[in-house]
């Protein structure tokens, strides 16, 4: 009974079991999904305020496996916020109870989809769900205990809208995978390994691997962002920083450990890599690149937040193009670009523990830079291409050496090389300098600032080293040895466009400049064949100052307090030390005009050697001044001295020997008011200046000279120049003067041209005994004697000429410091006429000559043509008949009349008609009057010389005159008197 009681009570307790499991079964199969459907929707939409959906519970309760899907989260509008195909979850019951701790063996969301967007307030759509609660706010330090062996989402996706912005965005990131193996909550130390990869709608991917862990914080693996485009970065993250349009595609990968340990977070890299590729940028997408580079790299990158430490291994960059402006303003395009510091912002502290940096060489290849200055009138455009940059083991510790190198290509012709080191801390650098053929013409619109001058050709060069130091008072101390030069400089004015400054070589060697010191010395300057055209004007100011531009800041009202200012600067920095061993001139030259003369003067200066030395801005300098050259390739010219520019001191000797004095005529009007015909004169001044005192000696020694034509000068000196010509000539045709001058420079009154005038002319009247036109009455003759008359078209003297040759010869007998000049003339209108007939029979002659060239055989000129009379009819009939067809007719017989007469070419009225009208249509050749002077000209010398008996070496012909000015209708040759 007891054992059937017993067994009873078990299959009772069996029963009772079994029914509770089947009820647990029924609840956890059936009656939990449906409440979970039922319900979840309505508790989420009470706690959101947002409609959900589940399409399906699944829930294993003897397993603890649950599984939802097809859930939906809608925002307020309607639109899905959230939703997945399916969430699954294991959890462990056996292990949760053994280790206190909810153990779940997987969790697995598959498919999910969130949309995020953010509205023009930057409010994002997900903000309603976080509502206030006290009791929550409330810290609560206790961690949940949660185990989890698998955590994945697979498929991910996330809808990303954002109209903050100005320019409103929108990206997909699809698909989502993360796995997570390990996680915990309990274990301190204890790392969970983690794997998460997306992928950008519009283009990129990223690829994180590595273990987290939760107590403390950390984290370290790998991560790899590859090919992101530039434009989505700053589309939907950058709009407010970067107003800039980017374009490019990005990488980046490293290996990663970082952790938060007593409130403190500590991140290290290493192996980084980042990579820029296709980079531009652009002020918009409208507009042309800025910035273009093929690619961007830096490698090798290492970081330690706590150490801070940054080493990067290699930095490159390649063909790369970059456009730089100032614009009007004298702004740089880039300072626009920059991002503007808020007014009032507080300005961070700086940090207490310096960054280590070191990068090990950093090398920019195939550069090219574009800069245009658009603050000028006519903007320029320089630019630099190739640019390559090599640096090697750059460190900012104290005293790291940086060594470097730069080449550069300028505007196509020229090259720029620095090769060096450098020190950032404390800042030093010394560099090597090699610029070469940078072209001048290129920097034309800089000179239209201030010259109206165009740079035509010219190459600037310079070598050297450059040393720059930070000194102990923060400034740069910067120094500079080496040379510079400018070949090939040729300037224009823009005003004459003739040659204005030119040289083929300037070399300035030996310069050693300290910026600091504001000290600047060189060895030698050499000019290698200068150039310069000088001019004085009508109102006695230099070219110069046509060619410079007047700076239109400076006004009346304000140039006194510009001048001011300029003097306090000034006053404030030292005085420029400079020093100058030597100026070497090798084949100047210049051209010399003064148009303030009555007779404007031009005169040419060439071969021009030597120089000065001793140039310095030592106030008892002497500079020692020694050129030799020569004026109109002809007179040497010597000039020596020395010259103390500050103590106002000097004693300067200058030497002209054998100056054609014709070439200086128009200072002999500006003095005397004579051109001058003839003569050189060899000219030494010496001037004295000690003690605002001058001392000044003028030795001149003219040969052979003899005054022009006079010319209208009411400031002229007054005096029978010819006269005194004359009496002042030694037996050698020679005039020595000696002109000693003295005076004080701080007289007033001083003036050393207006000595030098007044002692000339004492020295002058002191020698003039006698007036020149008495010549006549030495012989008793009341003659003219200063023409000889001819007949029109004769060269032949007449009785009555001949008569006034021999008193002439008579009265040169009587002076043989005279010589006599003969000027042939002759006059168009009366001598012409005569001389047509001539004109028109070498004309024939040319015809006949024509010819015979024609018929073959030798050659014949016209002048060697011998016409016979028979040629000579027939020639004048044909001419005759060519020139003047409707003067003549054939008769019945064909022979060749004139018209209206039976003069025909038998007859002597048809040639003499026909010789009246070819004559009257020939033009007065030129040259056949001038031979008819010259012939006249030698008809009055050879008389005088061999009838007169004056020595032929007294006699002069002049160049003839056509119609040269004359009183009366004679046809006169002039004859003038100069002192030999």
């Amino acid at each position: 009974m007891k054992i059937r009681h017993t067994v009873s009570k078990i299959k009772i307790a069996v029963f009772i079991v079994a029914g509770l499991l089947g009820i647990y079964a029924a609840l956890g199969f059936y009656v939990l999904p449906m409440l979970v459907k039922s319900k979840l929707p309505a508790f989420v939409e009470q706690e959101t305020g947002r409609k959900a959906s589940l399409a399906a519970v699944s829930f294993d309760p003897f397993s603890l496996q649950l599984s939802l899907q097809g859930f939906e989260l809608q925002e307020p509008d309607g639109q899905p916020f959230t939703l997945f195909d399916d969430f699954y979850i294991d959890i462990d019951a056996l292990q949760s109870i053994s280790q206190s701790a909810l153990v779940i063996d997987k969790v697995s969301l598959n498919k999910p989809v969130v949309r995020i967007a953010r509205d023009k307030g930057g409010a994002f759509n997900f903000k309603d769900l976080f509502k206030s609660n006290n009791e929550a706010e409330r810290e609560d330090t206790a961690v949940f205990p949660l185990n989890i062996a698998k955590l994945s989402i697979t498929e991910g996706k996330l809808d990303w809208e954002d109209v903050h912005f100005n320019s409103p965005e929108k990206e997909t990131v699809y698909p989502i995978n993360l796995n997570i193996e390990n996680f915990t909550t309990q274990a301190a130390d204890n790392s969970s390994n983690f794997g998460l990869t997306l992928e950008l709608n519009s283009g990129g991917k990223l690829d994180w691997q590595g273990v987290i862990g939760l107590n403390p914080l950390s984290s370290s693996g790998r991560i790899k962002l590859d090919n992101v485009p530039l434009p989505r970065i700053r589309a939907l993250a950058l709009q407010d920083v970067v107003q800039q349009d980017l374009q490019g595609y990005e990488l980046l990968e490293a290996d990663y450990k970082a952790d938060y340990v007593d409130d403190k977070f500590n991140v290290s890299v290493n192996q980084g890599k980042f990579e820029l590729r296709d980079f531009q940028v652009s002020e918009t997408a409208q507009d042309k690149a800025l910035v273009k580079m093929l690619k961007f790299a830096v490698t090798g990158i290492g970081f330690n937040l706590e150490k801070h430490e940054l080493t990067i291994e290699s930095v490159s960059a390649n063909d790369a193009d970059v456009k730089a402006w100032l614009n009007a303003e004298g702004v740089l395009n880039y300072q626009a670009l920059l991002p503007v510091a808020k007014a009032g912002a507080t300005p961070t502290e700086p940090e207490q523990t310096p960054w280590n940096i070191k990068v090990g060489n950093i090398v920019l290849d195939n550069f090219g830079l574009s800069f245009e200055d658009r603050t000028l009138k006519k903007p320029v455009t320089l630019t630099a291409k190739p640019i390559n940059l090599k640096l090697e083991n750059f460190s900012n510790t104290a005293g790291a050496s940086l060594p470097f190198q730069l080449n550069a290509q300028v505007n196509e012709t020229g090259s720029i090389k620095l090769d060096g080191n450098a020190v950032i801390e404390p800042l030093s650098a010394q560099l090597a300098v090699d610029v070469k053929d940078i072209a001048l013409e290129n920097f034309q619109a800089y000179v239209d600032k201030f010259a109206r001058l165009d740079v035509i050709d010219g190459t600037l060069a310079v070598d050297g080293k450059v040393a720059v130091a930070k000194s102990a008072e923060d400034k740069l101390d910067i120094k500079f040895t080496g040379n510079s030069q400018i070949a090939r400089l040729l300037t224009r004015d823009q005003l004459k466009n003739k040659d204005f400054v030119k040289w083929e070589n300037l070399t300035l060697s030996g310069i050693d400049v300290d910026l600091t010191a504001n000290q600047y010395s060189a060895e030698t300057l050499t000019i290698n064949k200068p150039y310069a055209r000088v001019i004085i004007k009508q109102d006695k100011t230099v070219n110069f100052g046509d060619i410079l531009i007047a700076d239109k800041s400076v006004r009346k009202g304000k140039h006194n307090a510009n001048v001011q200012a300029a003097k306090s600067a000034q006053a404030k920095i030292s005085k420029p030390e400079f020093k100058l061993g030597k100026i070497q001139i090798v084949d100047g030259s210049s051209d010399f005009s003064d148009l303030s003369l009555i007779l404007p003067f031009s005169a040419q200066i060439k071969s021009l050697d030597g120089g000065a030395s001793h140039i310095s801005s030592d106030q008892k300098s002497t500079v020692k001044v020694d050129l030799k050259g020569t004026a109109y390739d002809l007179a040497p010219v010597d000039v020596k001295g020395e010259i103390s520019p500050y103590l106002g001191d000097y004693d300067v000797t200058v030497k002209f020997t054998g100056m054609p004095m014709p070439l200086i005529s128009s200072y002999m009007v500006q003095f005397a008011g004579y051109k001058v015909e003839k003569g050189k004169m060899t000219l030494e001044l010496n001037y004295k200046v000690a003690n605002r005192e001058l001392t000044a000696s003028n030795n001149i020694l003219i040969d052979k000279f003899e005054l022009g034509e006079k010319v209208e000068n009411p400031n002229a000196v007054s005096l029978p120049l010819e006269l005194a010509v004359a009496l002042m000539k030694d037996a050698d045709g020679k005039i020595k003067l000696h002109v000693p001058i003295t005076g004080s420079l701080d007289d007033p009154k001083f003036s050393v041209s207006h000595i030098v005038v007044d002692a000339l002319v004492n020295s002058i009247g002191k020698v003039i005994s006698s007036p020149f036109r008495a010549l006549a009455s030495l012989i008793g003759s009341e003659q003219d004697l200063s023409t000889i008359s001819f007949a029109a078209g004769d060269a032949v003297l007449s009785k009555q000429q001949i008569g006034k040759l021999d008193d002439l010869a008579k009265a040169l007998k009587t002076r043989s410091v005279l010589d006599l000049e003969i000027k042939g003339a002759a006059f168009q209108e009366q001598d012409w006429p005569e001389v047509s007939d001539d004109a028109l029979y070498d004309q024939l002659k040319r015809i006949k000559a024509a010819e015979i060239n024609k018929q073959g055989g030798r050659k014949i000129r016209a002048e060697h043509v011998v016409i016979s009379d028979q040629d000579y009819r027939r020639l004048m009939e044909q001419l005759f008949v060519e020139k003047f067809p409707l003067m003549v007719e054939k008769s019945l017989l064909g022979a060749t009349r004139l018209v209206g007469s039976k003069a025909d070419t038998s007859t002597d009225e048809f040639y003499a008609v026909a010789k009246q009208k070819l004559s009257a249509i020939i033009k007065p050749e030129e040259q056949r009057l001038k031979s008819l002077a010259a012939e006249r000209a030698q008809a009055i010398a050879n008389y005088i010389v061999q009838k007169g008996g004056i020595a032929n070496e007294r006699i002069f012909i002049l160049d003839t005159a056509i119609d040269p000015q004359r009183e009366g209708n004679g046809i006169v040759s002039l004859l003038s008197l100069r002192a030999d």
